[in-house]
């Protein structure tokens, strides 16, 4: 079976490279405003973290976009698979991808992005905030629109300050700070 490449263009010229083989191809409403935020951020020499990478578009976007280094992860063998091979397809080396739980990540991160589920969004909060540097950037999305107050709410808890929230049909788009 031929695989249909997806291909999106960002704001510096280059264009990343995706193929369907988990979430992820770009044409999604969460995945847009997420590569929308990331060509808002001055990425160069930074740390990311892709909670639920999927087929590792946004840590490909982040890596073209000049970031020093990604981590990606999936509790999704084929998701990990499909995203070491995109990072193939557009020549990427400094995005890792592991494939496991939040427990097989050891560091601190200057953005995290984690456009996945509430309930996982909610449950692995701890992890997310203490893998988070200071002053850094975490972005969450895929919240249904009907729950943006209950997710800014949790996070606020913890001292994160909103930067942007972005409502889209169905589901929004939150940045915070540390």
């Amino acid at each position: 079976m031929e695989k249909i490449i997806f291909s999106i263009p960002l704001k510096n010229g280059k264009t990343a490279k995706i193929y369907q083989g988990a979430f992820g191809s770009g044409e999604h409403v969460t995945t847009k405003e997420c590569i929308k935020l990331l060509e808002t951020m001055e990425l160069t020499g930074k740390t990311l973290l892709d909670v639920g990478c999927g087929t590792g578009i946004l840590g490909i976007c982040a890596s073209l976009l000049g970031a020093g280094s990604v981590t990606g992860y999936d509790v999704s063998f084929d998701a990990c698979r499909t995203a070491k091979e995109c990072n193939e397809l557009n020549g990427i080396s400094n995005n890792h991808i592991v494939c496991g739980f939040e427990t097989a990540i050891n560091g601190r991160f200057d953005i995290i992005f984690a456009n996945i589920y509430l309930d996982i969004l909610t449950s692995i909060s701890d992890f997310i905030y203490g893998s988070l540097n200071d002053g850094g950037h975490l972005v969450v999305s895929g919240v249904p629109i009907e729950e943006h107050y209950d997710i800014r709410k949790h996070y606020i808890k913890y001292g994160l300050e909103v930067l942007d929230l972005r409502i889209h049909e169905d589901y929004c788009t939150v940045l915070f700070r540390k």
